[in-house]
């Protein structure tokens, strides 16, 4: 084999200077890239994890409720049980607290995705204390029941007031 001369062996280190170079330089972007995959990997985990923590912690604020809804269960009725129940509950407190009547309207049953309910639009008349009392009396929260709107208006005796009022029955059906 022939000696190089002093051109070619500059040639040839200048040559493999740049595929020194050229090797590096891929061997780095393929590095970052990695990294940037791992880095993008960590943060998609640390992400995963909160997203597990919040819904634990979520979990654990919504135990007591749960908690209560298992021990007081939605009662288990048929529409028409449900809006008997409903008119004769509301007509007993009614009477109770001196209250009267004046209309009554039944609407018509509802299914939601959690229970089903009837509702009643009615309008009272009394005394603003007897109100107040039929007010709480209706809302039991264990019976499940909601007054979803009520308006309340003076009367033309001082002491009296009219109420119009629109009072929720949730149930499961049988």
């Amino acid at each position: 084999m022939r000696k190089l001369a002093p051109s070619e062996k500059t040639l040839f280190l200048i040559l493999c200077g740049a595929v020194f170079l050229a090797l590096n330089l891929l061997s780095l972007k393929i590095f970052l890239s990695k990294r940037q995959q791992l880095q993008l990997e960590v943060e998609k985990a640390k992400s995963t994890l909160e997203e597990g923590r919040t819904t634990i912690e979520l979990a654990q604020l919504l135990e007591p409720a749960n908690n209560w809804i298992h021990q007081h269960p939605l009662p288990i009725w048929t529409p028409d049980q449900a809006s008997s129940e409903l008119l004769k509950c509301e007509r007993d407190e009614a009477e109770k607290d001196n209250l009267k009547i004046i209309e009554e309207n039944l609407l018509p049953s509802h299914a939601s995705k959690n229970a089903d309910y009837v509702s009643v639009q009615a309008k009272v008349n009394g005394p603003f204390e007897g109100l107040v009392k039929f007010l709480f009396a209706l809302q039991n929260p264990t019976a499940w029941r909601a007054i979803d709107k009520f308006i309340i208006k003076s009367d033309a005796e001082p002491t009296k007031v009219i109420m119009e009022l629109e009072l929720k029955q949730f149930f499961k059906l049988p």
